[in-house]
């Protein structure tokens, strides 16, 4: 039985604390071991992190380890680790997770079934949890996305236990990023994460570009995972926030007709000073976290023109490909 060599890029920012149950995760894989390899791209940590990467490269010369100068971002820094894989797929995995050891296997037999599929999304747990954090993700008309799994509308984010509605192989609108597969072939043929996207979205992003492409995307449910959600940004922090806004601008200006663009984004300036004016009288210890969403709002305003022009060279070099 033909068994397809992968490429397990883990990206790390100040991961000191999750790096070691991480990777000892992955070296427990019920995947032959002389059929992965494993790239870490380190963002320039600034905690313990680069310890404990020397500590763990020493005995496994399977870890190859790239060290950035600078915090490039998630896109930009697993785009780093996406040139140097050489594997026919690339699984990208956030430094706080742990996976099942059936994860690779499950997410590759997915994954080899058609030739047409872009990316495979595995179950992905809150932690140890029975909650799932993540099936994949939904995207609404608005150009928001939300992990299938969170329940909405709760101003403390909260998500689904898993009572087995997640439990179909299916195709799916978009991939989160987390700890997901993706057909290096077609990462090449329609291009890797878009640098424009520091932080979220840049996984819907390109979730929608494959689809546009007539490629699919794919939730193995059988593929486990366990995740400690928002662990480097913290969820509703400051940098949460600003660039959770600012990738969601971003994305429907790249993906949604230009009409509905303006029109969210004029709904989103009326809702971030309004949110901004109302909080700093009523709750003026959070106004600080208000100011992310003008920050975002002034963001996209000044140069979307520039980002258009991204847009329509990236849509001229798709139909040359």
């Amino acid at each position: 039985m033909h068994v397809p060599f992968c490429s397990i890029v883990i990206l790390n920012y100040n991961g000191e604390k999750f790096l070691e149950k991480t990777i000892h995760s992955v070296f427990s894989l019920n995947y032959p071991i002389d059929k992965y390899e494993i790239i870490i791209v380190d963002n320039a940590s600034t905690d313990g992190s680069y310890d404990v990467l020397d500590k763990l490269k020493k005995p496994n010369p399977k870890i190859h380890l790239i060290k950035q100068t600078k915090n490039v971002g998630f896109s930009a820094g697993n785009n780093v680790g996406i040139k140097r894989a050489k594997g026919k797929y690339v699984v990208l995995l956030n430094n706080d997770c742990e996976v099942d050891t059936n994860w690779l296997k499950e997410l590759v037999a997915v994954a080899e079934k058609d030739d047409k599929i872009f990316a495979v999304n595995p179950k992905v747990y809150l932690g140890k949890t029975n909650k799932i954090q993540n099936a994949g993700i939904r995207v609404f008309n608005n150009g928001y996305a939300q992990d299938r799994g969170a329940i909405p509308n709760n101003k403390v984010q909260e998500y689904e236990e898993d009572r087995g509605q997640y439990d179909n192989e299916e195709e799916i609108n978009a991939v989160c990023a987390v700890a997901t597969l993706y057909r290096k072939s077609l990462l090449d043929k329609i291009g890797a994460f878009d640098e424009s996207f520091f932080l979220y979205y840049e996984d819907v992003e390109i979730s929608y570009r494959a689809r546009k492409q007539g490629y699919k995307l794919m939730y193995a449910p059988k593929a486990l995972a366990y995740h400690l959600h928002s662990a480097s940004s913290k969820e509703l922090s400051p940098l949460f926030i600003y660039h959770s806004e600012k990738g969601r601008l971003l994305f429907l200006l790249y993906c949604f007709p230009l009409f509905t663009f303006v029109k969210e984004l004029i709904m989103f300036e009326i809702k971030a000073k309004g949110r901004f004016i109302i909080r700093l009288f009523s709750q003026p210890k959070s106004s600080s976290l208000n100011f992310q969403y003008i920050k975002a709002f002034l963001f996209i305003l000044f140069l979307w023109p520039y980002y258009l022009g991204l847009k329509h060279a990236k849509n001229q070099l798709i139909k040359s490909v």
